[in-house]
């Protein structure tokens, strides 16, 4: 009795379409027009059961655009047709499936390669004739300028927002706080974000940074990932980074340009750790160049105990590929003579020529450029959607714009860069008016490092020791 049960159970799941029902959201707009995930689900389940359907799975898309194919239940679905596990597709509408000709062409070929067919519950489509095909083509075309169009209009209403220096969303860091609409210094915790930035100044270390500010404000359980990103994050000098490039101004400073930049300095040079734990530290690390090849000096410890230690810096480039024909191990103590002989002297000329160089001109501002670029490509792209052009022209002319607009995007911020604050002149003429030889020599190895860290952003150094210094 039980096998009779089964056989007919088998027999009527073979006469049953297997279907799957996909559903996508992408905007709180599509959510406010009935096409919630939930109503999504109800109507295509009602329709699944009133026409007999058995349904295999339910495949949901929250907050995925139909502009692309990377949605992760979408790329189930596919897996599943590939498997021949499903006869049908139901969607509400075509756009929940996709809003692209390309796209949908792409869904489709997998579609017809199993056998699988796809229907919408509240839109009628014939895909068997030319004139249906012509019409779903004439609809995702529409569909897809008018998702252009949407998303241009967002585009410019945040730019806008962000322009007249508006928050549009996103956490606001420790230290600032959203008021009337605008970022403004929060007196109540601004301490930290000084307090991060004057540790670092004295340990020249993020980790380090990071357990002193733990002790001192435990109630913020922080962590290594938090600290640094609160010693690089813009807008505590007042700026906004964003993809029409950086908003000057956006909000009160709470960190002076002159030691925001020099604290990434110090961060990229000390990224890397020593690779011996007894060693306390190469003093030079990331300071060194070699003259030959312009790569970084590596270092190179021996060490029989530590009375006797020793520490040698070595080309990279020439360790690593022979390319570079500097053999030379460098010693430590040597480079340290050197240094300090050289010091005073280089000094004095980089503050003489500092502070008489010449004004340089204003240079040119990228951001019409930039737009023009911009308004470009979404022409392009209209052009495409209406079928006025073929695809291989569409592509090469896209990547042409892409390719100017990334020159330009470089060059603003080259320029803005340039602006930046590069010198720390008072510290530097501040060394120049103290005994620094004497204060150096009863200096602690990290102690050293921290020093040479603060004033020289790196030194080019030949075999024969000769040194040319590049001070921040």
């Amino acid at each position: 009795m039980q096998n009779n049960t089964n056989n007919t159970m088998n027999d009527f799941r073979e006469k049953v379409e297997e279907v799957a029902l996909y559903i996508r959201v992408s905007t709180e707009e599509q959510a406010l027009n009935g096409d919630s995930l939930r109503t999504q689900r109800e109507e295509l389940t009602k329709y699944a059961l009133k026409n007999g359907f058995h349904i295999f799975g339910i495949y949901e898309d929250d907050g995925f655009s139909a502009t692309n194919l990377k949605r992760p239940a979408l790329q189930r679905l596919l897996n599943d047709v590939k498997q021949n596990k499903i006869n049908r597709i139901l969607i509400t509408k075509l756009d929940r499936l996709s809003r692209g000709v390309r796209n949908y062409y792409k869904i489709l070929d997998a579609l017809d390669e199993h056998g699988v067919f796809w229907q919408t519950v509240f839109e009628k489509y014939d895909s068997s004739t030319a004139n249906g095909r012509l019409h779903i083509n004439i609809m995702l075309s529409v569909a897809e300028n008018e998702s252009a169009q949407t998303s241009e209009r967002i585009r410019s209403v945040f730019k806008t927002k962000v322009e007249s220096k508006e928050i549009i969303s996103g956490k606001i860091p420790v230290g600032l706080k959203k008021e009337n609409k605008k970022v403004v210094i929060d007196d109540s915790t601004k301490q930290v974000v000084l307090d991060a930035f004057n540790f670092h100044a004295e340990t020249t270390s993020v980790y380090k940074t990071f357990r002193k500010l733990d002790l001192k404000y435990p109630e913020l359980k922080l962590n290594y990932m938090r600290t640094y990103r609160i010693l690089t994050n813009k807008l505590y000098i007042g700026i906004k980074p964003t993809r029409y490039g950086e908003i000057k101004d956006y909000c009160p400073a709470i960190i002076d340009k002159d030691k925001f930049f020099t604290t990434q300095k110090l961060m990229n040079k000390n990224q890397r750790k020593p690779t011996c734990e007894n060693s306390g530290g190469y003093i030079f690390q990331k300071l060194l160049k070699c003259a030959e090849c312009g790569y970084y000096l590596g270092g190179k410890f021996y060490s029989k105990n530590n009375d006797t230690s020793k520490y040698y810096y070595v080309c990279k480039h020439h360790a690593t590929t022979f390319r570079c024909s500097c053999s030379k191990n460098f010693n430590e103590k040597k480079i340290e003579e050197r240094l300090l002989q050289e010091f005073n002297e280089q000094l004095k000329k980089y503050i003489s020529s500092y502070e008489y160089k010449p004004i340089e001109p204003i240079k040119a501002d990228y951001s019409k450029e930039i737009s023009v670029l911009e308004n470009k490509l979404v022409k392009l792209k209209d052009l495409y959607v209406r079928d006025l052009i073929r695809i291989e022209d569409y592509e090469k002319d896209y990547k042409d714009y892409i390719a100017q607009l990334d020159i330009l995007y470089q060059k603003k911020q080259k320029k803005e860069d340039n602006t930046s604050p590069s010198s720390n002149i008072d510290t530097l003429k501040a060394f120049l008016n103290s005994d620094f030889p004497l204060i150096y020599n009863n200096l602690s190895r990290e102690e050293k490092r921290r020093i040479w860290l603060s004033v020289i952003d790196y030194i080019i150094i030949d075999k024969d020791y000769n040194m040319k210094i590049f001070f921040i």
